[in-house]
Formats: structure tokens, sequence, C-alpha cells
């Protein structure tokens, strides 16, 4: 079946259970959406943080803020609270964390009342007290997660314009270093033809930490909002990064009286050069306001999207109520063009095998990178194979050991100005199990004297490189070539199965298992050499017919074993198991017998029926005032 009608059937389908569950929600709880986007960077002085309100209500938020900082009247995390609480916000879908200091993550466990479900992070550890404090609220119910170059998330996923945020870069996008600013994270922002970008504290000179801004720039093209990097320091903000960017409007979150001099004259200079319009927090401590470009709302910032080309856009704050247009008519706005070539559609590819996926993407402009990505039941669920990758035309794909008939893969392409289009395949292909399973026997594996009626542990080592569904066991009594007798068909892969030994002596028995995988695939083994069944008269105490005492068999034995004896003359007879104490345990008496060899059998229990433990014991025959004994063990 192809794709697009399923895809739309899918689609109506969903869209008719969102908005049912949407009507009947509706009475329980207002989202805090107002049907467009609202980006709000709320007044945490001299540290970041920032929550998106999609159209329908979904939250996201972009840091949280301090309880402590060098300012004055810094906002504690109480304050960060009620901003949150008083837009309506109770409950935060993602929390991102652009880096691990403490004006960014220290309020993130203090916010009673707001329930975060996922906190996503650059990953790896930081030490400090605000560090260890986020770990351990995001690591209790397993929240946080770890983000990676070109993750995207989707606010809204159903509506037919969703807010996308995607990782642009982090941890220095492959310049190594230690300085933990350089190793913000960068997100952008989109919906429509708006665009934001937020990336903490991300340095811009190698004068202190690296230039990560320089790289990153061209990564995340035109927006029309910035957060204005390590609240307006000196060494963020540089040329390369505005020129990239081409905003229109820039946030700054200083804190008034600040130890750090934010915002820097110079940078704002720069930012000013460029004829971006800024919005700050507070004050600050370091330049002062321009009243051409500069306005100073002390508190939040709201600033209020439409998805459309040139839509009119607001920025609101106390007694700030400003417009700016989200893109200008000469932007680019021709989406790249991507197929799939390999694989496009029933094929059949084995199970962890290596492949490479093949397309073609092109662009008016130029195509900046692509995506990779595949389902295993025809697009419901997606895993990203690679983000961010050059539009080389192939790439490498180790294929998941997992069987289907509904796998199909998918190319994202994006260009400068963030369109972007998907390739997916156009029918499903099919990941086979083509892999055999392993098995070896253990046990009995050659040499092994076994007797009949006793129990023992048929052993084997199995595996597959999706899984071993059942076992068979089978065992012959004249070698290879059988007939093969059925032991024990459609066993689980536990490893063992104890066996009664059938009474048909032989000395060319063998074992045999096969196993078996989903697919059907198969694999045999059977014992390395054989193995005897004895008879069940036989007595190992010399050729001579007198009175003797066998040894037991098997000894060791943890099940039913048995006793062999001779007598020279017909006569009574009685064999008793003692204990080492001496004490009677169990016995068998025989009024009269012939002269000859003879087995008595004993299940392991005592003569009131319960288990005998296991320990030593002593097996004595007695007949005609004649007494022989030997010793044994019982194993548990």
């Amino acid at each position: 079946m192809r794709r697009p009608p399923k895809a739309a059937r899918c689609s109506l389908f969903v869209s008719f259970v969102f908005l049912a569950m949407a009507a009947s929600q509706s009475a329980l709880a207002a989202p805090p959406g107002n049907g467009k986007l609202q980006v709000i960077h709320l007044n945490a002085a001299q540290g970041n943080a920032a929550v998106v309100i999609s159209p329908l209500g979904e939250v996201a938020m972009f840091d949280d803020g301090s309880d402590t900082g060098s300012c004055t009247n810094c906002p504690s995390c109480s304050s960060v609270r009620s901003q949150v609480l008083s837009l309506g916000i109770t409950n935060i879908k993602y929390h991102f964390a652009s880096h691990y200091h403490e004006d960014h993550i220290g309020c993130i466990a203090q916010l009673p009342g707001i329930t975060i479900e996922q906190g996503w992070d650059r990953g790896g550890t930081y030490s400090s007290g605000a560090f260890s404090s986020y770990n351990s609220y995001l690591s209790a119910g397993a929240r946080r997660r770890t983000l990676t170059k070109g993750k995207t998330f989707m606010l809204d996923s159903l509506s037919a314009h969703p807010v996308i945020i995607k990782c642009i870069a982090l941890n220095g996008d492959g310049i190594s270093t230690s300085d933990e600013n350089s190793k913000s994270v960068v997100m952008r922002i989109t919906y429509g033809e708006f665009d934001e970008v937020i990336g903490g504290d991300l340095v811009g000179s190698n004068l202190v930490g690296d230039d990560i801004e320089t790289q990153v720039g061209p990564q995340v093209g035109r927006v029309e909002v910035f957060l204005v990097h390590h609240h307006g320091s000196t060494y963020s903000t540089n040329d390369s990064w505005l020129n990239a960017i081409q905003a229109k409007i820039g946030i700054v979150t200083a804190g008034l009286g600040n130890s750090y001099n934010h915002p820097s004259g110079l940078t704002m200079d720069r930012i000013h050069s460029k004829g971006i319009r800024t919005y700050w927090s507070e004050q600050g401590a370091g330049a002062a306001p321009n009243p051409t470009y500069d306005k100073v709302a002390n508190g939040m910032i709201r600033i209020v999207a439409t998805w459309q080309l040139g839509g009119v856009d607001s920025i609101y704050a106390t007694a700030i109520a400003d417009t700016f247009t989200n893109a200008s008519a000469s932007a680019d706005q021709t989406r790249p063009i991507v197929d799939i070539v390999f694989p496009d559609g029933f094929e059949v590819i084995p199970a962890g095998s290596n492949q490479t996926i093949i397309w073609t993407a092109s662009d008016n402009v130029g195509v900046t990178y692509v995506d990779v990505a595949y389902s295993l039941d025809d697009g419901l669920n997606w895993v990203e194979i690679a983000n961010g990758v050059a539009n080389s035309g192939s790439y490498p794909w180790t294929v998941p050991n997992t069987p289907t008939d509904l796998a199909v893969v998918r190319v994202t392409a994006w260009d400068a100005a963030n369109n972007s289009r998907e390739g997916v395949s156009h029918f499903d292909f099919t990941i086979a199990d083509q892999t055999a399973p392993t098995v070896a026997i253990l046990t009995p594996n050659g040499g092994e004297s076994w007797l009949p009626g006793t129990t023992h542990a048929v052993t084997w080592n199995a595996g597959d490189n999706v899984g071993v569904t059942t076992v068979d066991l089978d065992y012959s009594l004249h070698g290879p070539s059988g007939p093969w007798l059925v032991m024990q068909h459609g066993l689980a892969n536990s490893g063992s199965y104890n066996w009664t030994v059938p009474d048909s002596p032989s000395d060319s028995s063998l074992v045999r298992a096969t196993a078996f995988d989903a697919a059907s695939n198969q694999a045999t083994d059977a014992s390395n050499n054989l193995f005897r069944v004895r008879s069940s008269t036989a007595v190992p105490i010399g050729q001579a017919v007198g009175f003797a005492l066998g040894t037991p068999d098997p000894n060791p034995s943890a099940g039913r074993v048995a006793f062999h004896f001779s007598l020279a003359t017909a006569a009574p007879a009685e064999i008793e198991v003692l204990d080492v104490t001496g004490r009677r345990v169990w016995g068998s008496r025989h009024n009269w017998l012939d002269a000859g060899r003879h087995d008595v059998r004993w299940d392991g229990r005592d003569e009131r029926g319960s288990p005998a433990l296991a320990g030593l014991y002593f097996l004595r025959l007695t007949s005609g005032g004649q007494s022989l004994a030997t010793r044994f063990v019982r194993l548990k």
C-alpha cells in the first residue's frame, strides 16, 4: 500500500481523537495557550529562564534561574515560580538546560506546584551543589534525558502548524573545550516563519573559553529573535554570529547591580550596528540603554508570534507594546526536494547487516544538512540514525536486529533558511532474520555411563541474534545414523532438561539439540562422542557370582539410585540405607531371593515418604548371617 493515503487516513483518525480529547478535557483545566506562539523571558535578573507556550497550551522551559546571584535584589526561585504560575502554567512538557552553571539551573528543584515531565541537557556531570540538586531532581522518576545534535521536539504535534524545537549544537559542536559556557546547548524555536534561538552563555571569543558562535551561527540561520549570550558579556555575541542569524530583536537578561558589568558596552555596540532592537529584563550594571535601540522591561518580556510569512508579531512588557514582522518577502521560501533511492520499498534486508541508505536532495539555494531516521512500524515511531550530516547522498546504517515487514527510512533535508522537506521510502521493506541460532550440547557429551530409570540433566547452550524461541531434544541408541527418538520438543531455552534414561541398553547413545528462532532458522548439535546406557542387571563387582555388593549408581546422586548385589546361594536378604549415625533411613527386605545378581532402586525418600537430606550415607546388605557395606553421597 502506498504510504501517503495510509498516512492521510491515520492523520484524520488521530486528528479526530485529538479533538475529542481536547473537548473532553476543556472543562477540567484551561491550557495557558492563546492560539499564538508565546515566548516569555522571565525576570531572572543575573540568571536566565524562559518559557514557550504553544498555541494549544503545551509548555517548554529553557533554564530556570537561581536563588542566589551577584546583583541588587536578585529575584529568588520563589519569584521565578510566581511568574510561571501567573502565566497559568502548572505542567512543563520539556525542560532544556543550556549548561550547568547555577544561574541557569538553580531553581528547577524549587518550583512546587509545577510538574516537569522531561529534562533535557548535554549529558555528563559537573561539580557543584546546583548540579547535584538538578541531577537528583530529574533522576527521580528517570526524567533526565541527553540531547544530541539535531534532536527535534514538537509542541502541538497534531496541529497544522506545530512548534518545532531543535537542538542545533551542544558541547562545543565538535570543538574540544573544557569551558562550561562554551558547552552551552543552542536551541532554535520555529513556528511557521517565526524563529528564535536560545544559546545560554555561548562564547564567541578565544580570549575566554572558545569561539563556538562563529561555527554555530550559520547552522542556526536567520531568526527574528535571539537571547543575547552570557547576559551581554564582552566575549559573546560576536559579529560572525550576528551576521549569520540576521536577527531583528535581542533579549538581554542582566541583573540590576550585577558585579560583571553586564551588559558590556562593546557587545551592545555590535548589536546596535546591525540595527537590532533589544529588550532588557533589568537595566544591569554595564552599558546604559540606548533609547534608539534599547528598552528596559523591569519584568517579564513576552513575545507573541504568528506562523504566516510576514506576520505581525508583538513584544509586551510593562509599558511596552511593540511589533515586528517575522520574515521579509525576499526570504528564501523554497523547500528542498528529497527522494529515497535505497531502501525504497519491497527490499528484503538481513537483520543486523550493514547497509547504505542512499538519497538525492537538492534546493534552489543549497541543502545545508540532512537528518536520517528509520521506522519499524510504517512511520508511527521513528529512530534517529544521524542528525546534521552533510548532503553526501549516502549514509552507513547498521540494520537493527528487529525483524519487520513495515520498515521505512526517512531523510529530512534542510536549507539555510530552515526550509525542510522529508523523503520517505515509497513502500515498506522487510528486515528479515536470516541468521541461524547457535547451539551446543554440554552433557551428555561422550563417555558417560547412565543406568536405565535414573534421571540426569541434559544441558546445552543456545543463542541467536534475535532470540531462540524453542529447543527440541532427541536421542539415538544407534549412533549418529539413528533412528532419532523424541526426548522432548518445544522446550524453552532454559539450558537444562531432566531426562529419565530409558530401559534400552546401548553402547552407542547420543543426545541431539535443535534450536529455533522466530523466523524458523534452526541449528543442531549432538553429543561429541557416544555414551552408554547400561543394562539394568549389570553389577560391576567382578566376573564371579558370589555374595557381593556393588557401588551405588549413580554416585553421587540427586534423584533415583540403583543398588546392585549378588547372592552365592538362595536365601532371604535385606538391603538398607543408613545415615552417618547408623540410623536406618530406608530398607527393602526380601523373604527369598535366588542365587545370582539382583538390583534394587531407591527413589531417595525415607520410610515416611519424605525426601532424604543431602549428605553421606551407607548402604548395607545382610543375608545368611553375612553383611557387606559401602558408602555413597546424596546431593540436594
